[in-house]
């Protein structure tokens, strides 16, 4: 099969395990891996926004460039040898001089979108290592000893408020081009929300952010932006059309609020940037001090009252006392914590030590009153991966999943056997939607309890939580 049969075979399946098997059959393909990395590297940029009107289309028998051919011939945009205008009559030759499909393909890399429904992260799960994976830099779970050890040596730290917003890198281009990249290395679709063209007056940049939504919850919020990536990101790729499109912005605007006016409230919130060779490099040696103070030049430099791109909230904190201080004030303004974070500190992939989390974390015991199988095409799609629960009253009802694969398959076999019976959940705490409704934040199932039978009400797990924020 040529490379244009194999993507279309790839496109024409929904699903996304299918997707995989097919790329699975053909992952041996040395020209095809190739055409995938230059399309979905997010190093790689061609600089051209938008591909040349060409009226000459070719037969496979007229074909003067082959396809390995125009891999080649295409690395003079990437590596800015032909620019400009050049670089547009350049393509417009390109596109004019080869085959029907090769012509295709050629505009699906320039565009960055070969229009076939896989993301990076799964690609990279059938050819490990093909693209670049996209480095994250967290922080290690909260210990005393850690904590303490961040003022050892010059005895200040930066205490920030943790959003739990949706994370993105924000990758600025030299040319003004904005792509925003989840931790799964997967672009994120926002629109035309205000804050990118905020973003695209910084150059040669990735910025660490989260994304909220003014006015909302950050439970809430991330419901709203999750819905509006999809949308966006299902019309951006074409996997809907424009019906469809209209028919989901409509069901958005009955159950939450105008689809557009929610767009303009997205807010992005930066903690950290890097130039992107270093982003690239997964690492950077300039101490954290000397990041922050160039992020807060780079945003302030372009502040409006309506700016939507902000620095998140940063306390210079001078001892552990005062750090546990701003920490429980996060906590009385119902936020979920914070990240204490050396001044020193280096940039890297992974979850250095001069990087602590102080968050809510509570166990609570509920019922449970149902289960859900996992999303139809994933690897779950056979499996309990979700468990429904509620507490003793019926108020506070939540829906954690986190099982790893042997306690799901133990609750697939025993679901007649389990139902009504109590499971215990790890979150970061209760919260409460506009209809007044009880939920937990971030559940997770930490286990089955068979040796005992009562489980805690909306009243007890509020009493858990307080006893929590009250502790240093």
């Amino acid at each position: 099969m040529d490379i244009k049969e194999i993507l279309d075979e790839i496109a024409s399946e929904s699903s996304t395990n299918q997707k995989m098997i097919i790329l699975e059959k053909h992952k041996e393909n040395e020209l095809l891996k190739k055409v995938l990395y230059k399309a979905k590297s997010p190093r790689i940029k061609f600089y051209i926004k938008q591909v040349p009107e060409h009226n000459i289309i070719l037969t496979k028998e007229e074909d003067q460039y082959t396809l390995e051919q125009i891999l080649v011939n295409i690395e003079a945009f990437s590596n800015r040898e032909i620019t400009g205008n050049a670089a547009r009559d350049y393509l417009k030759s390109l596109l004019e001089k080869t085959s029907e499909d090769n012509n295709y393909i050629l505009q699906r890399i320039i565009e960055k979108d070969l229009k076939f429904g896989m993301g990076r992260s799964n690609i990279n799960k059938v050819i490990p290592n093909l693209i670049e994976q996209t480095a994250y830099m967290g922080a290690k779970s909260y210990s005393e000893k850690l904590a303490r050890k961040i003022f050892e040596e010059d005895g200040i730290g930066y205490s920030q408020v943790k959003m739990d917003g949706r994370y993105c890198n924000a990758i600025l281009q030299e040319d003004g081009e904005v792509e925003l990249v989840s931790r799964q290395g997967e672009t994120t679709y926002v629109g035309n929300a205000p804050f990118l063209k905020e973003l695209g007056l910084i150059r040669n940049m990735v910025l660490n952010s989260e994304l909220t939504v003014d006015g909302y919850d950050r439970f809430t919020a991330n419901g709203l932006i999750a819905s509006i990536v999809d949308i966006e990101g299902k019309k951006s790729r074409g996997e809907r059309t424009q019906e469809e499109t209209e028919k989901k912005i409509a069901s958005f605007e009955k159950k939450h609020a105008p689809y557009q006016e929610t767009i303009n409230k997205i807010r992005c919130t930066a903690w950290d940037c890097i130039t992107l060779e270093e982003y690239f490099e997964k690492k950077a040696e300039t101490p954290y001090k000397e990041r922050l103070s160039t992020l807060k030049s780079l945003l302030l430099d372009n502040k409006s009252p309506e700016a939507m791109l902000s620095i998140v909230e940063t306390i210079e904190v001078k001892s552990f006392k005062e750090a546990m201080e701003h920490f429980q004030n996060t906590l009385e303004r119902e936020l979920e914590g914070t990240i204490l974070k050396s001044t020193t500190g280096v940039w890297k992939d992974g979850k250095p030590s001069f990087q602590v989390k102080l968050k809510l974390e509570i166990n609570i015991d509920l019922r449970i009153i149902g289960f859900k199988y996992g999303e139809k095409g994933t690897k779950n799609e056979h499996v309990i991966s979700t468990i429904n629960l509620e507490s003793s009253c019926g108020k506070l009802k939540t829906s954690p999943s986190g099982m790893k694969e042997i306690m799901m398959k133990d609750v697939t076999d025993r679901q007649e056997e389990l139902l009504g019976t109590i499971a215990e959940i790890r979150c970061c705490g209760l919260s409460q939607n506009s209809k007044g409704d009880w939920s937990t934040l971030h559940p997770s199932v930490v286990k089955l309890r068979d040796d005992k039978n009562t489980c805690d009400s909306l009243e007890s797990a509020k009493e858990i939580e307080e006893a929590a924020k009250t502790l240093t």
